[in-house]
C-alpha cells in the first residue's frame, strides 16, 4: 500500500511543481489511515486565483489516493512558513 500511496502523492506533486510549488510525502499511518504531506504554494505573482492552493491539493490528493484503493481517515497538509 505504501508504494501506491507514494505514487499518488508524487503524481499530484508533479502537478504542483509545474505550478511552481512543492508537495512532499511525510508520513502515513496505515492503521489510523492518516496521511501527512508538506505543501508549499507557488508564489501568486500575477494571479492568485491561477495557482494551486491548499484546498485544491486536498481535493486532488483525496481523489488520487481513493483511486489507488486506499482509505484515508485524515489528511494533514503542513505548510512551511518562510
Amino acid at each position: 500500500m505504501s508504494t501506491e500511496l507514494r505514487r499518488a502523492v508524487e503524481d499530484i506533486g508533479q502537478i504542483v511543481r509545474r505550478d511552481g510549488g512543492a508537495l512532499d510525502f511525510q508520513a502515513f499511518d496505515p492503521e489510523a489511515g492518516a496521511l501527512v504531506v508538506a505543501f508549499r504554494q507557488a508564489p501568486a505573482d500575477k494571479c492568485a486565483a491561477c495557482t494551486i492552493d491548499e484546498p485544491m491539493v486536498r481535493a486532488f490528493l483525496e481523489e488520487a489516493v481513493r483511486a489507488q484503493g486506499i482509505e484515508l481517515t485524515s489528511l494533514q497538509i503542513r505548510s512551511p512558513r518562510g
